[in-house]
């Protein structure tokens, strides 16, 4: 199982500024969360994570209770700390309501959308593209969930940007430890790229069924390799 030291979240790789720091460990753990960094039933510790951050072990404590609380993190039976396994139940429920609320983001963003924002989308976009041409699965991930939140924040409703956050802080390591393969990657892309045209073109019908139809097409695989590990551990 890969340590916390080569999590690109968890690894020391920019300094830590000293203000605010315990939201600054928050921000890399969600980070590491929704990017995949972290797979499911992978065990966490406040003093491992504290040894890669080179900080005190209270932060650490403060963001894990955070993560916990949000539902990406979970208690076991023996009192550790894990990252939260998705019952194929679970990625259902997820997924339904992440279609509901991703769309409307989308639909909305279209309606809002600025130049810069454009812009931005558009730079995301190419990073995402880059990734996917490299079949780096790490990397595609990462701008994966930039350019679906670059997207959703042009809609401007933070509580839904809020909600949607959470939802991929729960999905994030299904989805890495499922997908991406070349050919995922393949797949998304066209629906990406339907986005960011749909985007620029300020055509929120055509955004929302971008959106929706990517998600949908790769909860097709995550569950079924859910319901597969489920089946392996009944």
């Amino acid at each position: 199982m890969q340590g916390v030291s080569d999590h690109p979240s968890g690894g020391a790789k920019t300094p830590l500024r000293r203000d605010s720091l315990q939201q600054q460990i928050y921000e890399r753990l969600r980070n590491g969360l929704v990017s995949g960094a972290f797979l499911p039933g992978e065990t966490v510790s406040s003093r491992g994570l504290a040894q890669s951050l080179a900080v005190s072990a209270m932060p650490v404590r403060e963001a894990l209770t955070r993560l916990t609380a949000e539902g990406a993190l979970e208690l076991t039976s023996s009192r550790t700390l894990r990252v939260r396994v998705l019952t194929p139940a679970d990625f259902d429920e997820v997924t339904t309501i992440r279609v509901e609320l991703e769309g409307m983001a989308a639909e909305r963003a279209a309606g809002q959308v600025t130049e810069e924002d454009v812009a931005r989308v558009r730079a995301l976009h190419g990073d995402l593209t880059a990734a996917a041409e490299t079949a780096d699965a790490d990397r595609y991930l990462a701008a994966n969930a930039a350019f679906h939140s670059g997207i959703y924040a042009a809609a401007r409703w933070p509580l839904l940007l809020s909600m949607i956050q959470r939802l991929w802080l729960t999905v994030g390591p299904s989805i890495r430890a499922s997908v991406p393969d070349h050919l995922h990657m393949a797949t998304s892309m066209r629906f990406h790229d339907a986005a960011v045209e749909a985007i620029g073109a300020r055509d929120a019908e055509a955004l929302r069924a971008a959106i929706v139809g990517d998600i949908e097409t790769a909860a097709k695989d995550i569950r079924a390799f859910l319901a597969e590990e489920a089946g392996a551990t009944d």
